[in-house]
């Protein structure tokens, strides 16, 4: 059965029922990876959990989530809907049944409430026969895609966070796509290119690059406390990581992977409202 293209002209103009507000801790783990895959709100476009608890909602007998209360009695957005499609079609990557890739604009069936895309219409129906064990293969796919999402994101992050290449003084970014390498010191860093590698990194860039990873990092990954100014730095697998005084270091050295998340997640909060207040001064400079 070909559900996509009726479901979402149907969907396109109807108001939202049986809508439910939901914390993540309320969420199922399927739940959880479905709104990951999902991605955005189907009303409002907005990234889900940006706006507060999810809304999980049944669209047309299809689960899906909102991203606030506001959006439950607002139709659906053609454009965001068929974003959210694609996004759960590229996370799925494969036929359940035939366990091959799927093409192009694929068909799909909604079963238990779960959109399920298929190679070819007769894979619909033995979807219909046995949900529960399709369901929970396009599960195992949709949580490796969230996991090497989650990945690149943290590797993204670092780059944003660097900003510059040591050798060049680009903006990483600028020129190809970054190039990672790591030092004879054990340290890890970014390039601008291919043509940087090899070369000595310029001592100003670098220390620029420290200034900027201490900037982003903000805190004390160990005592949740704001970097002072000279905060000292140590390697930790590879890792540059400040810290607030000598006695953390072998706190770190204790339990890297502990810590070095707690800097991926200092990363994320202040590398958001850095770009949050960039965004406002231009807004208010354009204003005047």
């Amino acid at each position: 059965m070909r559900h996509f293209v009726s479901l979402f002209m149907l969907a396109l103009f109807a108001n939202l029922a049986a809508a439910q507000s939901t914390t993540p801790l309320q969420l199922s783990p399927s739940d959880l990876l479905l709104a990951k895959v999902q991605g955005i709100c189907p009303v409002m476009g907005e990234k889900l959990g940006s706006m507060g608890d999810l809304i999980k909602v049944q669209i047309e007998g299809e689960t899906a989530f909102l991203c606030c209360e506001s959006c439950k009695d607002q139709a659906i957005n053609a454009d965001y809907w068929k974003t959210i499609q694609a996004n759960m079609a590229k996370a799925q990557g494969i036929c359940p049944v035939m366990e091959e890739e799927l093409p192009k604009n694929a068909s799909s069936t909604v079963v238990n409430g779960r959109r399920i895309f298929v190679c070819c219409p007769p894979c619909s129906k033995k979807i219909a026969v046995d949900p529960t064990t399709y369901t929970a293969m396009v599960d195992e796919k949709y949580a490796a895609y969230v996991a090497g999402a989650a990945e690149k994101e943290k590797v993204h992050r670092r780059i944003v966070a660097q900003k510059i290449c040591p050798v060049s003084g680009e903006e990483l970014g600028s020129m190809a796509e970054p190039v990672w390498v790591k030092t004879s010191e054990g340290e890890e860093f970014f390039l601008c290119c291919k043509g940087c590698e090899g070369k000595a990194a310029n001592a100003n860039h670098s220390a620029s690059i420290e200034a900027n990873l201490r900037a982003a990092q903000g805190k004390c990954p160990v005592m949740d406390k704001a970097l002072p100014g000279n905060a000292k730095s140590v390697l930790v697998n590879g890792r540059r990581v400040f810290i607030c005084c000598p006695g953390c270091e072998k706190k770190l050295a204790a339990d890297p992977t502990t810590y070095l998340a707690m800097v991926d997640q200092l990363y994320a909060t202040n590398l958001k409202s850095n770009h949050q207040a960039d965004a406002e001064g231009k807004t208010r400079a354009h204003d005047k």
